[in-house]
């Protein structure tokens, strides 16, 4: 057996890993018995992805599996390079490629675009026909909401709903759940919360004398975190890495949060009681932050028509698949977004830096935001590639959250809102369709 051969260590299950050894130029993965690593799981495929060799580079493919293959926590639409260090994620199992010695090289991907594209582009659009009618069926008045919230959805990214109570956010976030046949998990946040309560803990197995970890209720798909902010914020820290890299790192081992995982959080106004504003760099993990208010006359009328005998959320079921979103989160990935687009979201984020009534800036990390919303946004709209309409529509609920207006400059604005509005009429795009 050579020492220089690759090796995936499979992480299994909650503190259960094992190691293979490539010894040939394809490995196979999946759960049929025919597999070369075998990994009998419900949310894996029966040939479910594999790793072949091509030259000095190992490439990974999906073989058209029901949950998908993740890379480095991206989708895996065509064969991709594989490096070392990189974590391959199959269903609930994550995989680590080592390979020190190997040298990598790069090859460029695919550029084709057919017809098969355009039919996922109408695919993505039933998608949200679905889930908008069906939200809408609950949540009732706030259509630009609910666009909003798959939008996010889509772009592979976490939302926080602030507003005062009972204008409807967790049932905002009940709706999404129960209309995607997804793992639903609610926590409610409390002053005396510890972060264990929210990642899980290593307790001791006296039968097997060993330390068995018990995962806590951040391993689902969807995740109510209602009234964030009235837990401390060395609680609140505990959602950062699971946010940014969907793993939870435990007693120094990592484990692999389920896909699709999306966290919508509701929070009360700061200047409620029993409140703990949210720092900054918890801010920056969620790609959006939305308000709702209240809802019109007609529409309040509604909402007590439809909850006179029970409540809307127990007619509702499930209209689409958690794979179904991961079909969604890939097709995103490849919405075309044009040079002038890019530089016109760079310069958007070096305004917000340059601005005498702001601290600091928009970081990269909100750049990026930017952009993957408004391929989102462009997909949601049946396009394949991205306006200057899409960045627009999308800098306050992407960019807003992230900045905060100098003490001494709250005089002369109102908000950051209106700082970022500002900022958008300061920089027309060239050739921009004002309708859009």
């Amino acid at each position: 057996m050579s020492s220089n051969n690759p090796i995936l260590t499979i992480q299994e299950g909650y503190g259960k890993s094992r190691d293979y050894q490539m010894e040939k130029d394809l490995t196979v993965i999946g759960r049929g018995n025919e597999c070369d690593i075998i990994i009998n799981k419900s949310d894996v495929s029966r040939r479910h992805a594999e790793l072949r060799k091509s030259g000095d580079t190992f490439l990974l493919k999906d073989l058209e599996s029901a949950n998908g293959t993740f890379i480095n926590n991206s989708p895996v639409t065509e064969p991709c390079p594989v490096k070392h260090m990189d974590v391959i994620q199959i269903g609930s199992s994550m995989i680590v490629f080592n390979d020190p010695d190997n040298l990598v090289k790069i090859q460029a991907g695919s550029t084709e675009t057919d017809a098969e594209e355009i039919s996922s582009i109408k695919l993505l659009k039933n998608v949200i026909n679905l889930l908008e009618e069906n939200i809408g069926k609950v949540f009732k008045g706030k259509p630009d909401v609910i666009r909003n919230v798959i939008v996010c959805l889509f772009a592979d990214g976490h939302v926080l709903v602030e507003d005062m109570p009972g204008v409807g956010k967790s049932i905002l976030a009940q709706a999404l759940a129960k209309s995607i046949q997804g793992n639903y998990k609610r926590i409610q946040f409390t002053p005396d919360m510890m972060p264990s309560d929210i990642t899980g803990m290593s307790i001791y197995d006296e039968a097997k004398q060993e330390f068995r970890f018990m995962p806590g209720p951040i391993f689902g798909n969807i995740i109510l975190a209602d009234e964030i902010n009235r837990t401390t914020p060395r609680t609140q820290s505990s959602l950062l890495e699971c946010m940014s890299e969907s793993v939870i790192t435990i007693d120094g081992r990592q484990h692999v949060l389920p896909k699709p995982f999306f966290v919508i959080a509701t929070q009360n106004p700061d200047d409620y009681h029993g409140t703990y504003p949210l720092p900054e760099p918890q801010l920056d993990r969620f790609m959006m932050k939305l308000s709702i208010g209240y809802p019109a006359a007609e529409s309040e009328k509604d909402i007590l028509t439809s909850q006179v005998e029970s409540h809307p959320l127990n007619r509702i079921s499930y209209v689409i698949k958690s794979n179904d979103v991961l079909r969604c989160h890939a097709l995103v990935r490849k919405v075309h977004i044009s040079e002038q687009i890019k530089n016109y979201i760079v310069t958007i984020a070096n305004a917000t830096r340059e601005h005498s009534a702001l601290v600091g800036g928009c970081s990269p990390r909100g750049s990026l935001a930017l952009m993957r919303v408004a391929q989102s946004l462009a997909a949601y709209s049946g396009r394949d590639f991205v306006i200057p309409g899409d960045v627009r529509d999308m800098v306050v609920p992407v960019l807003a959250h992230r900045l905060r207006l100098k003490l001494r400059n709250r005089g002369e604005w109102k908000n950051v809102r209106s700082v970022l509005e500002s900022i958008l009429e300061s920089i027309p795009m060239d050739n921009e369709d004002k309708g859009v």
